[in-house]
């Protein structure tokens, strides 16, 4: 196996998802299986000369997972990392949230140690089976990826930067991609080839997340209801997610103003995929107009990872300037 480095120890994190999933006799589906001390198994001796540890940390879908485990995940990481012989992490995750869980890790994991996140499409006992495989690629990229890496993610023998990474589709092999940007590498057999590498943001030294941040993604005609929800139930902060440029309906404009008005962190992302935020608009609800009553542009973040950064910002500091600093 090719490496930079000398290889050490592997720290391997397993917390489930459909890598560790078989199928459930007489049912059709799939679920959680115990798999991991199997997976290991298999996965040690195609590694030769690197040590790995193994960290049963959890063993739930992705879709169980919260902001507090995904925060908790990061500290129990960065303690791992801080052993002189470990070389790198590798955090074995469900895909449905696992952009998200890779941008709490890449926020707070305080490491210049790279941290690989990954999991699968298939479930264990399914044709094309291929969790081993991205196992395998995700050793590799701990051992290939330059130091201050960051957090990455591993699939179908692609990396892709934690902050640039989505899941584009609920079923292909193929699933994640980069919109706009693609992936910043690949493994061609046992090679990572790496095309591009963008410095790591800065990491967020919080001891804490926030996690009373909603999220509401607009419609057509919306009304603003659901941001007085929000503030009515106590938000500490919310993410807007608006149309094209970063621009809502009236109704949710008039919605805004009182939080606005009242100091709350409400940051503004736009639906769409690529291009981001940008202040164009002056008319009532349009991105500009917002941005001059305080509203938080977040640039070309999308909502679920704005909020993210949100939970973990409210975290560090409730000081709005302080967290306004923080995002593009």
């Amino acid at each position: 196996m090719p490496r930079n480095r000398p290889a050490g120890r592997v720290a391997v994190f397993f917390t489930g998802g459909t890598l560790g999933m078989r199928g459930r006799p007489g049912e059709g589906d799939v679920a959680p299986a115990g798999a991991f001390d199997q997976l290991m198994a298999a996965l040690a001796p195609s590694i030769p000369g690197v040590r790995l540890t193994p960290v049963a940390w959890a063993d739930v879908p992705s879709s169980n997972m919260t902001p507090e485990r995904m925060f908790a995940l990061g500290r129990d990481v960065q303690s791992m990392l801080a052993e002189d012989d470990v070389c790198g992490a590798v955090v074995a995750h469900g895909t449905d949230v696992m952009e998200e869980t890779a941008y709490m890790l890449d926020l707070t994991v305080d490491s210049d140690k790279p941290v690989v996140v990954t999991g699968s499409m298939r479930s264990l006992d399914e044709l094309g089976y291929d969790g081993l495989r991205n196992l395998y690629c995700a050793v590799l990229a701990c051992l290939e990826c330059p130091p201050g890496a960051g957090v990455v993610v591993l699939m179908s023998d692609r990396l892709y930067a934690a902050s640039e990474v989505a899941k584009t589709h609920s079923m292909a092999i193929d699933a994640f991609d980069a919109p706009g940007l693609g992936p910043l590498g690949s493994v061609a057999g046992e090679v990572l080839h790496l095309s591009r590498w963008p410095a790591r943001q800065k990491v967020l030294k919080t001891s804490a997340i926030e996690p009373n941040v909603d999220l509401i993604s607009l419609c057509p005609g919306m009304d603003g209801r659901f941001i007085a929800c929000a503030r009515e139930n106590g938000a500490k902060g919310l993410v807007v997610e608006g149309f094209g440029a970063g621009n809502v309906p009236p109704a949710v404009a008039d919605a805004l103003e009182p939080l606005l008005a009242e100091g709350l962190p409400v940051v503004l992302t736009s639906r769409c995929i690529q291009g981001g935020v940008w202040p164009i608009y002056g008319y009532h609800g349009g991105a500009g107009e917002l941005a001059r009553k305080g509203i938080i542009l977040g640039g070309a973040l999308p909502g679920n990872k704005a909020r993210i950064k949100l939970m973990v910002a409210l975290g560090l500091t409730r000081e709005l300037a302080a967290i306004r600093s923080l995002f593009p």
